[in-house]
C-alpha cells in the first residue's frame, strides 16, 4: 500500500514539474510568416529574404505543426529599419548593429498582438575589409531569429 502512495506522489510531482515548462504560445494556433521587408540596403544581401527563410526553418525545426503558408491565426511581419557600424573605443574591433521592427498580429485575439524593435549586433575586427560578409550577417540573422522565436513561444508576458 505504501508503494502505491509513493508511486502516486511521484507521478503527481512529475506532472507538476512538466507542466511548468510549457510554451507560452497556444499550440492550437497557427503562425504565418507575412511580409518581411527592409528599409536598409546591406550590400550584396537581402537580409529580409534571409531572415524569412531563417525564421521559417527555425519554427519548422521546433514547432512544425504551427507554421502555415496562408491564413494563419497569427501573422508575423518584419521591417529592417536601420544598421550602424560602430567603432569600439580602445579596441581593435567594430560592431555592426541592425534594428528590425517585428509585428505579431493575432487575428483571433487582437489584444495579444504586439510590435517590438529588436536590436542585434555582431563584433568583428576593425581591419576586416568586407564589413557585410556572409559570416557576419548570418550571425546577426541567427541572433534575431532566436530572439523573435523566444518572444513568440516563450515570453510569458503575453498572458497566454
Amino acid at each position: 500500500m505504501a508503494y502505491k502512495k509513493i508511486f502516486f506522489v511521484f507521478i503527481f510531482t512529475f506532472f507538476m514539474i512538466i507542466s511548468c515548462y510549457h510554451s507560452s504560445f497556444d499550440e492550437k494556433k497557427t503562425i504565418e510568416i507575412g511580409e518581411i521587408s527592409e528599409q536598409v540596403n546591406i550590400p550584396r544581401r537581402s537580409i529580409s529574404f534571409d531572415f524569412k527563410k531563417s525564421i521559417e526553418d527555425y519554427i519548422m525545426k521546433h514547432n512544425p505543426s504551427n507554421l502555415v503558408l496562408k491564413n494563419g491565426d497569427v501573422v508575423l511581419q518584419c521591417v529592417f529599419l536601420h544598421y550602424a557600424i560602430i567603432p569600439l573605443e580602445n579596441d581593435p574591433l567594430k560592431k555592426i548593429k541592425v534594428t528590425a521592427k517585428i509585428s505579431y498580429i493575432d487575428k483571433s485575439e487582437p489584444e495579444k498582438s504586439w510590435e517590438k524593435s529588436f536590436v542585434v549586433s555582431e563584433v568583428f575586427p576593425k581591419n576586416k575589409k568586407d564589413l557585410f560578409s556572409k559570416e557576419i550577417i548570418d550571425k546577426i540573422i541567427e541572433k534575431l531569429t532566436i530572439q523573435v522565436y523566444h518572444k513568440i513561444f516563450y515570453d510569458f508576458d503575453n498572458n497566454w
